[in-house]
């Protein structure tokens, strides 16, 4: 049962004690006020003290310095910003004992959710939440033409879900940034690194891990917290790892259309690692945790899943572009080596069986189709087919035998995934007492 105290002006009230249940409202009418004191000063006294009231209204859902999320509880761990607000696989907690009011945005855009516990109340069914969305309490605590919707299924992916915000990036991060005028501060590195869902540039390192079944999420995460992000070179060094979906440039000139690149989308884990490091110093750590982390997927990634990866590094000072490269697991290096190998034997048993049935002939690369020179009957021009001409020079079109594979250095200094247990709080009012 809500209950509404209605204060008129110009009269005036004074009352003792006033007891309000979480739901009560103070209507104001224009030009009233009230003033609230401990009783052992009159605030009538203080004529030039003034009350202010903030607008109710500006806490949006879309916020992401409004949640709190378990990954705060680690030093060692943070999210990007995207994945700052409630993700579809996630459960959202608005604390018992609690007063809150959020904006839903003006969009008409529907929020996916797993479950929603409200005051102590746990709705896993859109019906119950509608009908309680539908109360005069829930009218007080969720404005705006936004709506919520609740899936049955939490994430069950051991490779992780994605979050699923990126459609309203734009007003996380116009949230994000009111207070700067929209502006991102000034980066303290030079070639700074924009994350999949990141509002604001970063100076470290990224990775981009392409990874088969066997892969792990959580526990993969598990095992960088606690085999690289405690080393004594990784203090201030900060992770955040869940899978994204991002655009990779299609190699080749028959993937371009009118001169330009085509891309296609692709979903990876993303790993991004950041310092506390200020000036020249921002984003050497976390480059440094980077490095020691290939080290390990090149050599033992197979045994955790992850195929192949990409990294960028934010450049020092003095540098003129981003660093970036590619890497490769050892397993599949190996298994290149052994199809090169098993590929010459084939090649040299077919040449042997030839030479043995003596039905082998050395083999003339025939040059292009070239015009003949003229004659010196100038009205008979033609032009010769090579096939059945001269053999060309062995220096046309023959393959160089002194061929080399070069691997080139992946560590050259030029270089909330969250299940169904991640839990969002309010931190927006404190506990009444």
């Amino acid at each position: 049962m809500s209950i509404t105290k209605l204060i008129p002006s110009p009269t005036s009230e004074n009352c003792d004690k006033l007891h309000l249940p979480l739901d009560g409202e103070f209507i104001l009418a224009p030009g009233a006020g009230f003033a609230a004191y401990d009783g052992a000063s009159d605030p009538s006294s203080d004529s030039d003290h003034n009350i202010h009231f903030l607008n109710a209204d500006r806490y949006s859902w879309y916020d992401p310095s409004l949640w709190h999320t378990d990954l705060q509880k680690n030093d060692h761990l943070f999210s990007v910003d995207t994945e700052r607000i409630p993700c579809r696989q996630d459960d959202v907690i608005f604390p018992p004992e609690t007063s809150f009011r959020v904006d839903l945005g003006a969009g008409g855009r529907t929020i996916s959710l797993h479950s929603i516990s409200i005051l102590g109340q746990k709705f896993n069914t859109d019906q119950e939440l509608a009908a309680y969305l539908a109360s005069s309490t829930g009218k007080l605590q969720f404005h705006g033409a936004g709506s919520l919707r609740l899936a049955p299924y939490p994430c069950e992916d051991p490779s992780g879900c994605e979050c699923g915000n990126d459609e309203v990036e734009a007003w996380i991060c116009a949230s994000l940034l009111q207070t700067s005028g929209g502006r991102c501060p000034k980066s303290a590195c030079q070639n700074a690194l924009k994350p999949v869902g990141q509002c604001c540039e970063i100076c470290g390192a990224m990775l981009f891990l392409k990874y088969t079944q066997a892969f792990d999420l959580n526990q993969y995460k598990q095992r960088l917290l606690h085999t690289f992000l405690e080393l004594p070179q990784a203090s201030g060094v900060r992770m955040a790892i869940s899978k994204v979906r991002r655009e990779s440039a299609l190699r080749g000139s028959g993937h371009t259309v009118r001169g330009k690149r085509q891309a296609e989308t692709v979903t990876q884990i993303q790993l991004v690692l950041t310092d506390d490091g200020a000036g020249p110093e921002a984003g050497r750590a976390a480059a440094d945790v980077a490095r020691i982390i290939l080290t390990e997927v090149v050599e033992q990634g197979a045994a955790f899943g992850v195929l192949q990866g990409d990294v960028e590094y934010s450049g020092i000072s003095g540098s003129t572009a981003g660093l970036s490269g590619t890497i490769l697991t050892s397993g599949l290096v190996t298994g290149i080596a052994i199809a090169l190998v098993l590929g010459m034997m084939v090649l040299l048993g077919g040449l042997l069986l030839l030479l043995w049935t003596r039905r082998f002939r050395p083999l003339l690369i025939p040059t292009l189709w070239q015009r003949s020179e003229p004659s010196s009957d100038q009205g008979n021009q033609s032009f010769d087919n090579p096939i059945f001409g001269d053999p060309a020079p062995p220096s046309v079109l023959d393959p160089d035998p002194d061929v080399k594979v070069v691997l080139e250095d992946a560590f050259s200094p030029m270089t909330s995934t969250r299940t169904s247990g991640s839990h969002f709080t309010n931190p927006l009012f404190e506990t009444d007492i």
